[in-house]
């Protein structure tokens, strides 16, 4: 039966800015320049809103970030599934599963070949259910205390002090990203079976053209194929201040960067160091050689799961959890 329902994808607009704070998501605070931003990728293959409407109004959304990925030695495009919304009145209409098939179908006609994106507790079900998404299980958490008032905190008594020392190096931060960060990403990348690209291109876009772009501390260390890249940014989140590791990729110089900056970090009043990071990856052995340590589960202060599902013969490398790549560059929240 015809509920009166149309569904169809959309580009950025003010009366789905409009829908943004209707709805009262968070992303609304970030206004149209922000919207442009997170989801106004040069050449997407095709708009990244899956739209419900009733009467012309909108009633449900399916919000998703374009990017270029790697697939083994390929590139290719995938959708990061971001924000869901359903109104009140549109509730008991599986309207949140059509918006997600409905934008995958496109996208996968429009030669999308991976969505993809961190389900929380409340929508995994969902989309590690009917939506066909591999579930990966929960994001690889490394954390490093950076004062001891976060472990004391935690424990219930008072005090603190500083626990990241170490030698500063002469690191640069460029105003750019050039030709020396896609020779970086180049050699980091060349085992990688599947992530967001990170050449210079996609750096400038993500750090140095956020509205927030001061927010970043960006550092490079080293010559040649030791050349080392380290994004940062401090945020007061979940009662303590927090140094999220962006981004740390590079040759021999990354462990001594990192070490560094954490120090540095320290010094500025971070409490504890963030990173996402898998076993598998190639910088794991300098992140637990700069002191970080996998996080227990119990300690995350939150769920974040962590899926993928492929629209294109090319994505299948996508539904391989130990093919990923992951930092907090794919967090749109960081």
């Amino acid at each position: 039966m015809d509920d009166g329902i149309r569904i169809g994808l959309e580009g950025a607009s003010p009366e789905l800015l409009d829908a943004y704070q209707d709805f009262g998501l968070e992303r609304a605070r970030q206004g149209a320049a922000g919207l442009a931003w997170t989801f106004g990728m040069p050449a997407a293959p095709c708009p990244p809103f899956c739209v419900a409407r009733s009467g012309g109004r909108i009633i449900g959304l399916s919000a998703n970030i374009a990017a270029r990925v790697k697939l083994g030695a390929q590139e290719g495009t995938a959708f990061q599934a971001v924000d869901s919304f359903v109104s009140e009145e549109a509730r008991g209409k599986r309207l949140f599963s059509r918006l997600a098939h409905g934008f995958a179908e496109a996208a996968g006609e429009a030669g999308v070949d991976v969505t993809w994106g961190f389900p929380n507790a409340n929508a995994a079900p969902a989309w590690f259910g009917g939506l066909g998404w591999h579930n990966f299980g929960q994001v690889p958490f490394l954390f490093r205390p950076l004062n001891a008032s976060y472990l004391l905190r935690k424990a219930g008594l008072p005090g603190g002090l500083r626990l990241a020392r170490g030698t500063k190096v002469a690191s640069v931060s460029p105003r750019e990203f050039g030709r020396e960060t896609d020779q970086i990403w180049a050699d980091f990348s060349s085992n990688i079976g599947c992530a967001v690209m990170r050449d210079a291109e996609a750096l400038n876009r993500r750090i140095f053209g956020a509205p927030h772009a001061g927010e970043y501390r960006v550092s490079i260390y080293g010559e040649g194929r030791d050349r080392a890249l380290v994004v940062t940014r401090m945020l007061e989140k979940h009662g303590t201040r927090i140094a999220y590791v962006v981004e740390a990729m590079g040759g021999k110089g990354l462990k001594p960067l990192l070490q560094s900056e954490m120090n540095h970090l320290a010094r500025q009043g971070a409490q504890i160091a963030l990173a996402w990071c898998f076993p598998w990856s190639p910088n794991f052995r300098d992140f637990r050689g700069a002191g970080f340590y996998p996080m227990p589960e119990r300690l995350r202060p939150v769920e974040i799961n962590f899926g993928a599902r492929a629209l294109s013969a090319r994505g299948v490398a996508a539904e391989v959890r130990e093919n990923w790549y992951l930092s907090y560059m794919d967090s749109d929240g960081v």
